[in-house]
């Protein structure tokens, strides 16, 4: 079985855009302070019409194949260039994944841990998917996506009596400066990570519903977001939670329970690492989709593609301070690879398909 459908679709976007925005929600607070919230809305609204704009541009030309539009839109060697500059994309948000995960195991619970040790328990586990087919992966993508939306809600219902609806006031008290723009762009870099999920939109078989279920998962994935920044900072204000490398964490050793039962931190672990081997998983599967046909031998490849993962993302996840920067630069390269690129490569595949139907049309 190679094929999925646009609902399983909706999990794969799911899968890929939320659990980086709602894991270190303060390199974006520390930007936009109490505001981050209403700049995460804005980022939300342009975010979901980007998504549709892509889901329709495939619809029309009936390509979704990435390979396909890239090599319809642009000349070879361009194509080949900028589809580079995808892959190179895909490849950070790998490092990304495995960067993240180890630093919370090792910042959160298990201090005297080494980065490397729990680097190891997160990657290794990925090499046995990537030597399975599709069928594999939408499993493993089904069941972990559900695991973290009832986590998600379940954490939100347990943490709403710890928090302050009077830390998001006064809203816009500083006016609307350079901060809440940069903190958008930033926020909207975040988002624009579902195209990590478009090289498997090739395996969907029926397009009827596409654009209607990936604007359910686009709404759904905004509101994630947006509730887990207003969660934070009613919880924290926004001074606090500017200064907490993973406010969620936080919050969630504040959960108790009928007076005795606290387990709180189980929850941002869950989220955590099942969250961010997701995204692991998708990046290395989404880069062997547009290799598949370059790819002479996959075992090898595979098997240097996760050695220098482990090497980079074991020399980011050793200081917090300086991942935390390098994770500001990451929404930078995910603005440009994964929402200025393709706005730019699809807009051309439409126009030049769009008229060569016209001119078709009138011989």
């Amino acid at each position: 079985m190679n094929k999925i459908s646009s609902k399983h679709f909706m999990l794969f976007i799911l899968g890929v855009s939320i659990i980086s925005l709602k894991t270190y929600l303060s390199v974006f607070i520390s930007i936009g302070g109490r505001d981050t919230w209403l700049s995460s809305l804005l980022s939300g609204g342009i975010f979901i019409c980007f998504l549709l704009y892509i889901i329709k541009i495939c619809k029309v030309t009936n390509t979704f194949n990435i390979n396909e539009i890239f090599f319809s839109a642009l000349p070879k060697v361009f194509a080949f260039i900028l589809l580079g500059i995808f892959i190179l994309a895909l490849f950070v948000n790998a490092i990304e994944a495995a960067a993240v995960d180890a630093n919370v195991i090792h910042t959160t619970l298990f201090i005297d841990t080494p980065v490397w040790y729990a680097l190891i328990f997160f990657i290794a586990p990925s090499l046995f998917i990537f030597s399975k087919k599709l069928r594999t992966i939408l499993i493993f993508v089904l069941v972990s996506v559900f695991t973290l939306i009832i986590n998600g809600i379940l954490f939100f219902i347990l943490t709403q009596s710890y928090k302050d609806i009077n830390n998001l006031l006064p809203v816009l008290g500083n006016g609307i400066k350079s901060n809440f723009f940069i903190t958008g762009i930033l926020i909207l870099g975040g988002f624009s990570t579902f195209m990590i999920a478009i090289p498997f939109l090739k395996f969907i078989d029926k397009h009827e519903h596409l654009s209607k279920h990936s604007f359910y998962s686009s709404v759904i994935t905004v509101a994630f977001v947006v509730v887990s920044f207003v969660g934070v900072i009613t919880a924290f204000g926004p001074l606090r939670a500017a200064n907490i490398f993973y406010p969620e964490f936080v919050l969630s050793q504040r959960i108790e329970v009928a007076g005795f039962l606290e387990f709180g931190e189980l929850f941002f672990i869950i989220q955590t690492v099942v969250g961010f081997f997701i995204k692991y998983v998708l990046c290395t599967y989404s880069i062997l989709i547009i290799l598949e046909k370059y790819l002479k031998n996959k075992a090898i490849f595979i098997g240097i593609y996760t050695f220098i993962t482990f090497v980079i993302s074991n020399f980011l996840s050793m200081s917090n301070y300086y991942l935390y920067d390098i994770l500001k630069y990451i929404q930078i390269i995910n603005l440009i690879a994964f929402l200025i690129i393709p706005f730019i490569v699809y807009s051309i595949c439409y126009i030049r398909i769009k008229n060569k139907n016209l001119h078709l049309t009138k011989k």
